[in-house]
């Protein structure tokens, strides 16, 4: 009686160590994975992301300009005093947020029809071991857009010759897209920075403007 106790009692300590063993392995795993080899896979694949990303932006830009037909006078107001002197140079802040309404919806479209796409990156990088990183046949990863398109302007004044400024508008896109891994998803934040219009101002500017504090 008292051997078949102890038997019992075997079975259950090696039991529990063969289950400590195998939770340990698969935790140590999936750990792995998760903060070796996802990065890994995402620094491979983040030129794949930003070239896709880029594209979408400039097609976005490239279909609200061509259908709005938008120009520098759309986005910038200049006013001249009685002597034909600069006096102001003030944003048309209602166009500009159109444009970017137009953009970001625009871009999201764009976005939306990449939620079945997937770029291809080595087999190596899922070792997570640098050297081996670009090593290995090609294979699928998927890649999904998150959030929404985020954009902002911003401007730049550069004296180009006497009474001569050329004045450059700037619109930042941040885009979130997702890497869909076996084991759970990294996200790549692409953000970048296109000039959509500028225009060579003739005449005395401003100091304030020239100087930056009106960017």
């Amino acid at each position: 009686m008292k051997c078949k106790k102890k038997k019992r009692l075997a079975f259950k300590v090696k039991a529990a160590i063969c289950f400590g063993v195998v939770f340990s392995l698969l935790l140590a795993a999936f750990l792995y994975f998760y903060f070796i080899v996802g990065p890994k896979v995402v620094e491979v694949s983040r030129a794949q992301v930003d070239s896709v990303a880029t594209t979408v932006v400039s097609d976005a830009i490239y279909n609200v300009m061509l259908d709005k037909n938008y120009s520098y006078d759309d986005f910038v107001d200049i006013k001249c005093s009685s002597n034909n002197e600069i006096s102001s140079i003030s944003a048309n802040s209602i166009n500009l947020n159109k444009f970017a309404r137009e953009l970001s919806t625009e871009a999201q479209i764009l976005l939306d029809g990449l939620v079945d796409s997937s770029i291809k990156v080595p087999l190596g990088s899922f070792t997570g071991i640098n050297a081996l990183s670009a090593l290995g046949p090609k294979i699928s990863v998927h890649i999904m857009p998150i959030g929404s398109v985020i954009t902002s302007f911003s401007s730049q004044f550069e004296s180009v010759g006497i009474n001569q400024v050329r004045h450059s508008i700037f619109i930042d896109v941040n885009i979130a897209i997702s890497v869909i891994l076996p084991l759970g998803s990294k996200n790549v934040d692409f953000i970048t920075q296109v000039l959509i219009c500028e225009n060579i101002i003739v005449g005395k500017v401003p100091d304030v403007y020239l100087n930056g504090l009106s960017k």
